[in-house]
Order: structure tokens, then sequence, then C-alpha cells
């Protein structure tokens, strides 16, 4: 009896979950059936958002049902920068609103990317571009001591070539001098102060709203052009100053750094209008705030606070910048920092030449140069191309007591050169302190010496522009015949001790400034502090002018010409008492 009622117990237990069973079956179905309707329903959302999008920004004549179909592109996780192209492609052919992009998306994703996406959701994006970018953060292409390094095919042809010129800090700048930079560019002083990331974001969604394309599509070109120039840009800072940062990041820093840089450039160069914003910006306001720029040109030529010059050269090719060059009136500055702005970044990006024939060939010369950074460009300003049929340079240092002998001991200055006979004129703007030279030929009859020199512009940049230049070449491991500037410099501070060495060389048009700035420039050069060797080219010059000595005429010159004008006169005064008589 007890065995029937266990095989009762058993079978109603059987029956139980049999039950069971099929109500669980039936709720899985009726779960499915949930899902794939909820699935139809959001996709029939997306297809409603997309035709009143399309119905919205196209027009009749414009409208799209002539299109093929076109498939949306799905991603699993490789291929992300082919992806997002692809994708920006689709949303600009059918106009798609941003509110749809992220959602139609996601639908086309799976594996790992729609495992990401999910995490994601938890913090929603609002844009897509910010979700593009914090998405490439995790499947971009990463080089560089990123961890996920994309290695080279044996057949493929790497170029190892570095740059001659390299983005480095110099060692002996001082915590005090980094922490007063107004503005931090690249990634060797750069810091999270949210000043600072502020008005690059701010900058750069100025930029993609005053851009004709839309901001995916503009994103992308941005993205595409650093692409081309990342690897020499990478080659062009130190080692180990940029290995830290994955391609992304590295990517992402150029365009908003290089961005608010060019900003600030034609800002300063007086396009404040042309840029676009509002009249009373805290930054880019019409009104002209002298302490704001000069603090800006500093920051802009401070040893190791530097943008790639390719990086830099290819922003200014991007639309934007391009229209904002084309609106504007650009005038020739008259001081070393903004000429220096105006040469190497302006002037290369117009696409109309200029007229002066001497001034474009310098522009050629400085772009065919190709500086790694702004101070390299700025140095290359002021030494010029090579005077002709000057090798180059490759001294032997064979006798070193010798050379500091005619470094320390042969000095003049312009008032004691000009006493002995030695004529000072104005290189044309061709050329730098490279052309330095000096002629006495026998066709000038040996009585009239020339020293050419080159420009010298003098303003209120004129010592903070030097001493950016001195630790430069300090900073590129240089030895002192190489550091030409420097050896330049300190050529000028023999000859200009004195306002009236300063004033004597101004009147023949070499020194170009005010009045005040003219009175000060002798003690700008004694503030540097120079100290070194001179290159082969100076040193041959002064050997040159300590070789000189006036013809022994010229000596009783002035006697002879006493005689001469007293004879006249006498013969004058007899024809008169002749006619007289």
């Amino acid at each position: 009896m007890e065995e029937g009622m266990h095989l009762q117990e058993t079978k109603g237990l059987e029956e139980t979950v049999k039950s069971l069973k099929e109500v669980s079956e039936k709720h899985e179905k009726t779960m499915e059936e949930f899902l794939s309707s909820q699935n139809k329903s959001l996709e029939d959302f997306i297809s409603t958002k997309i035709e009143e999008s399309i119905q919205r920004n196209n027009p009749s004549r414009y409208c799209t049902t002539g299109l093929p179909t076109t498939e949306f592109p799905k991603f699993s996780g490789d291929g992300f920068d082919e992806w997002v192209y692809k994708c920006n492609k689709f949303f600009d052919l059918y106009k798609t609103s941003d509110d749809v992009k992220v959602k139609l998306a996601s639908i086309h994703m799976d594996g790992k990317a729609l495992r990401w996406h999910k995490k994601m959701e938890q913090s929603p994006v609002t844009t897509w571009e910010n979700y593009t970018h914090k998405m490439e953060l995790k499947f971009g292409h990463k080089i560089h001591g990123s961890g996920m390094e994309k290695k080279p095919r044996e057949t493929d042809t790497i170029d190892t070539k570095r740059p001659r010129r390299r983005i480095c800090k110099l060692e002996e700048n001082n915590g005090e001098e980094i922490s007063k930079l107004n503005e931090r560019f690249g990634p060797i002083y750069c810091n999270d102060e949210s000043s600072n990331l502020r008005f690059r974001d701010a900058a750069w969604q100025h930029l993609l709203k005053n851009s004709p394309d839309r901001a995916a599509v503009t994103t992308e070109i941005y993205m595409s052009a650093m692409r081309k120039i990342e690897e020499e840009a990478r080659a062009t800072y130190d080692d180990g100053v940029v290995d830290h940062l994955s391609g992304p990041e590295f990517r992402w820093m150029m365009i908003k750094d290089g961005c608010f840089f060019l900003q600030l450039v034609l800002y300063v160069l007086g396009g404040a209008q042309q840029l676009g914003y509002p009249p009373d910006h805290s930054i880019f306001c019409q009104k002209t705030n002298y302490k704001d720029i000069e603090e800006w040109i500093e920051a802009m030529f401070f040893v190791g606070n530097q943008i790639p010059f390719a990086v830099l050269k290819e922003l200014m090719k991007q639309s934007y910048f391009k229209n904002v060059i084309e609106k504007g009136k650009w005038e020739q500055p008259s001081d070393l920092g903004r000429t220096a702005l105006y040469e190497l970044l302006l002037l290369p990006a117009q696409e109309v030449p200029d007229s002066r024939k001497v001034f474009a060939s310098r522009v050629n010369w400085l772009q065919q140069q190709q500086a790694s950074d702004l101070l390299h460009g700025l140095q290359l300003l002021i030494l010029g191309p090579k005077y002709e049929g000057e090798a180059e340079e490759e001294e032997e240092e064979k006798d070193l007591e010798a050379q500091h002998d005619i470094d320390n001991k042969i000095s003049w200055s312009a008032t004691e050169l000009r006493k002995v006979g030695i004529h000072f004129r104005r290189l044309n703007r061709a050329n730098g302190s490279r052309g330095i030279i000096f002629t006495n030929s026998m066709w000038r009859c040996k009585a009239y010496p020339i020293l050419y020199l080159p420009h010298f512009l003098v303003g209120d940049d004129t010592e903070l522009m030097f001493q950016n230049l001195r630790r430069y070449e300090i900073s590129q491991k240089l030895d002192q015949s190489k550091q030409e500037v420097s050896t330049y410099l300190l050529f000028m501070s023999e000859l200009i001790r004195t306002p009236g060495d300063a004033k004597l060389i101004r009147s023949r048009g070499i020194i170009q400034g005010t009045f005040k700035h003219n009175l000060e420039l002798p003690r700008i050069l004694r503030r540097l502090d120079l100290d070194g060797s001179y290159n082969k080219n100076l040193r041959r010059v002064k050997l040159q002018i300590n070789d000189y000595s006036p013809p022994l005429w010229t000596k009783y010159w002035q006697i002879v010409s006493f005689v001469f004008i007293l004879t006249i006169l006498q013969t004058v005064y007899s024809i008169l008492q002749f006619y007289r008589g």
C-alpha cells in the first residue's frame, strides 16, 4: 500500500514538472515574440525618423527616392576607421538626424562592439561625435607604446630618418617660468587644468559650427589629415615624449591644440572679426587686449611648448582656416614675433602669392627648409640662406686658441668703423645673418669699403624672441659655433654698444623700429648675456675688417681737398680783380 502511494506521488510530481515545463516554454515563446515585436517597433521608429529627416531636409527636387538602397555598415570591433567613414557617408547621404545616429549604429553592432555599447548605455552619450570619439579610444588603431602596436610587414619600407631638430624642453627652464605660461600646447607641458581644456574644446566646437560640412564629416576630415602626418609629427618630438599617447589620443591633442593655436595666431595678426566669435568673447574679443597678446606670443615661442610645423600646415589647409584667411586684409607686421607668424604660417596658406619677388622668394625658401616647429622657423627666418658659393660649413677646429683670440680681441663699434671709412649697407629682404659680407674691391677704389648687414627688427618683443632663440639653440645641444643666432647677436652687440651706434646703423635702414626701441637696443643686447664662439663666416668678416687699412692718399685727402679749394678761390679772386681793373 505504501508502495502504491509512493508511485502516485511520483506520478503527481512528474505531471507537475511537465506542466511547469510547458508553462516555461510558453513564457519563453511569449518573451521571444515580445522582444521580436520590440525590435520591429524600434526599427519602425528609426525608419520613421529617417523618413521624417529626409522629408524635412530634402525638398522635392532633391528627393532621395531615386537613390539605390544602401545597407548600413556593420561593426564587430575591427576596422573602426573604415566603419566610421562609411557611417558618416550614410548619414550624409540620407540626411540622418542627430538623435537617431547612435541608435541606428547600435542595431548593426555585434560581438565586442555590442558588449562595449551596452556598457556605454549606462552613461548615455548625447552626440555622434562624442560617441565615436570614445569608441575610437577603445577600437581605434593604437601605435607607439600604446600596447597594441601594428607590427609592420617585412616588405614594408620604414623611414627611420629623424628630423634634424626636435621639440624638447630646456633643462635650465625653472618651474616658475613654466607656471607663468598663459597657454600650454602639446604634450611636454600639458596639464589637466579645466580652463586649458575648456578653451580648446570651445575653439573646436566653434570651428565645427563654422565649417561648411556637417560636424561628423568635418571631424573625419581633420582626423584623416592627422593620420597622414602622424608619424612625422610624432618623430618631431624628443624620444619618449609621446610614447604614452595612443594614436587617437595623439591625433585629438594635435587637432584641438593645433586649431586653438592657429586661431590665436590669426587673432594676433588682426583677424578677430574674421574668426567669427562674438564681439565680447572672453578671448577672441574685437577689442584688442595687448597684455593678453604679449602673453600668447610668449607662450607660442616658448621652448618645448610647440606644435609640430607639419601639423600646423596641414590644419591651415582646411576649409575653416582658408575662409578666415580669404576674408581678411592682412598687413605686414613690424615686430619680430608677428613677422614670424605672418611669413611662416599665413603667407604660405594664401592662395594669392605675394607680388614682391624678393619677399616671395624668401617665403618659398622658408617652406623648402621644412621647419620642425615655430622656433626652428624663426631661427631660419633670421639666418636666411647661405651666401652664394659658400659650401656647407665643416670647420676644422685646429687652432682653438687662435680662433678664440680672434673672437675676443678683434671687435669694433659701428662708430669706430665709420671713423676709419667703413660704410654700412642693408642686404635685401631675402638674406639673413648668413649673408653678412665685407667688400673692398678695386672697382670701389679701396676707398669705399662696405659692411652689408641684414634687417634687424626691434620692437616690444625683441628681447623675448632673442632669449627664446638662444634657449632653443641650447636645447638642441648644438656646438657654440653652430649656435648661429647667438653668434649673430654677439656680432651685433659688438657693433651696437651705445645709442649713437644704433642711430648710425638705423640711418642706413638696417635697424627698423621706433626711436624709443633704438635707444633700448644696446641694453637689450647686453642683457642677453651673450658669450660664445663665432662661426666661420662671421670670423672671416672680422678678419677682413681687421686687415682693412685706408689707402695712404685718403689720410691726406682732407689736406689736399682744402688746398684745392683754396686754389680755386684764389683763381676766382684773381679773375674778378682782373675784370675790375
